[in-house]
């Protein structure tokens, strides 16, 4: 009787070793989106938008995606990302009544909604 009681002590000892020293998954490795959407909430045309990747030496950049024509106010757009390596990039864009340039990361959700 003893005997079978250490035995089923050590069983469940082991049960629980196992689960505490189980690995636990890793999250999924981010994935740059094909595409990015544009919403432009705001009351004015979105005249230009484009998403440029800077060389680590930041001497070269290259365009990977950009609107071929404006997206008016309350619109959508969506265009490609072609040959773009990384999930952070930089976006530049020019309103009527502003322009302004700043990081996006594209991995996983590249929606953008622009608003006042």
């Amino acid at each position: 009787m003893k005997l079978r009681s250490a035995m089923v002590g050590v069983i469940a000892a082991i049960g629980i070793v196992q689960a505490d020293g189980a690995t636990k998954p890793r999250p999924a490795p981010s994935k740059l989106a094909q595409a990015v959407n544009l919403e432009n909430r705001r009351l004015v045309p979105l005249k230009s938008f484009e998403v440029v990747m800077t060389a680590k030496d930041k001497t070269s950049e290259t365009i990977v995606g950009k609107i071929d024509k404006p997206v008016a106010a309350g619109d959508r757009a969506q265009f490609p990302i072609t040959g773009a390596k990384g999930c952070r990039f930089e976006a530049r864009w020019a309103f009527d009544d502003a322009k302004d340039s700043g990081d996006v990361d594209l991995c996983n959700d590249a929606h953008i909604v622009f608003a006042d």
